[in-house]
């Protein structure tokens, strides 16, 4: 299950730093380091990739979030965590027959999926904000 999310995510990291690294190479101080005389593998390590990294941060908050709704999504249809492994969409897929009877089996795994979400989207925002100081 974390390999199924983590190749779907590589290619957003991946374009992210790309991103961040084309836009870090043409500041001042990157052409300064090398009027400097630094070499190119330095200036990658110590200036650019530090300041491009920080959106990487942000998307790997934002990227746990998609895994909680990926990994309920795959063991609510089945396709997860093997059964014996208690997962948040195997608890929720377990409740539908009792729906109509005891609604409140199926309150657990949605308050659960809402309350990590919404923890991880405020955890992003914070270090969104964090950043752009």
């Amino acid at each position: 299950m974390i390999l199924v999310v983590a190749l779907a995510e590589i290619p957003v990291f991946g374009r992210l730093l790309r991103t961040g690294i084309l836009a870090q190479r043409s500041r001042e101080y990157v052409t300064a380091a090398r009027v400097g005389g630094t070499s190119g593998r330095r200036i990658l390590t110590r200036h650019v990739l530090p300041n491009a990294a920080d959106p990487l941060v942000v998307q790997f908050a934002v990227s746990l979030t998609v895994a909680v709704f990926v990994e309920g999504a795959m063991s609510f249809l089945g396709v997860g965590v093997r059964p014996p492994e208690p997962t948040l969409g195997a608890v929720l897929s377990q409740s539908m027959p009792h729906l109509a009877r005891a609604p409140h089996f199926a309150a657990g795994p949605l308050v659960t999926v809402t309350a990590l979400v919404l923890g991880l989207s405020l955890v992003a925002e914070a270090l969104n904000r964090e950043i752009r100081r």
